[in-house]
């Protein structure tokens, strides 16, 4: 572990060779400037084509948007494309999400027509008031500027296309996650309880090996005796007049 810790670069370390880089990126355009000019010192001087520049914000205030950050840079040099980055997440479509109101965005992206224009820019504003007017919402902030050595509008579009496709690969990986995770978890669909078994109908009493009749016993013939005779069913009128006596 000490090993490791003692060969990891510090922040101090990174920021050096960040400034290290920046630098090797602006020696190499400025050596292809003076290539150029003394290309073309013999001849006439063909009409010089300006390289563009872009400049990166790190902060935007609540209520800045793409017209503002024309209104205020635009005089420091001829703007090109502007793009903003919404606040939480990438870019969406305007089918499934309308466009985010003016305030919500975290970072963004300006292009100047003249590399030169946008270094001069970021020099004079990095750190600087937004808005000089008293009555200004950005007077309170200050640009958080930086110049991009060496980067083009391209990087950008390639960039965002990148952040898209990681966007809809990680979505589809949870996506999958969630369908296994719910196909191991569902539970199984109710049933009706099973009905009980049906009871077995009791045997039928054993039938005697030999037959014999029961002679019945004394108390058995008293008690037919005394119980009264079946009634009669009741006779219609006419067997009552026809039948005679009866």
């Amino acid at each position: 572990m000490a090993a490791a810790e003692c060969g990891a670069p510090s922040p101090e370390e990174e920021k050096e060779a960040e400034k290290e880089e920046e630098e090797e990126k602006e020696e190499e355009e400025e050596k292809e400037e003076e290539v150029e000019a003394e290309a073309g010192a013999g001849a006439a001087p063909p009409p010089r084509r300006p390289v563009p520049g872009v400049l990166y914000l790190s902060f935007l205030p609540p209520g800045f948007g793409p017209r503002q950050a024309r209104a205020l840079l635009g005089a420091h040099g001829e703007l090109g494309r502007v793009f903003l980055q919404p606040r939480g997440g990438g870019v969406r479509r305007r089918r499934q999400r309308p466009a985010p109101p003016s305030g919500s965005f975290a970072e963004g992206w300006v292009e100047f027509r003249d590399k030169r224009a946008a270094k001069r820019a970021a020099s004079i504003l990095h750190g600087a008031p937004m808005s000089p007017r008293p009555r200004s919402r950005f007077r309170h902030h200050c640009w958080s500027i930086k110049y991009l050595p060496g980067f083009r509008w391209p990087h950008l579009s390639e960039r965002l296309s990148y952040e898209r496709q990681v966007r809809a690969q990680r979505l589809r990986v949870e996506v999958a996650q969630a369908k296994r995770e719910g196909f191991y978890t569902r539970r199984p669909p109710a049933t009706a309880p099973a009905p009980p078994p049906a009871e077995a109908p009791a045997p039928p009493p054993p039938a005697p090996s030999w037959g014999f009749t029961q002679t019945p016993t004394e108390e058995e013939i008293w008690g037919r005796k005394k119980q009264p005779p079946p009634a009669r069913p009741p006779r219609s009128l006419l067997q009552k007049v026809f039948g005679g006596g009866g």
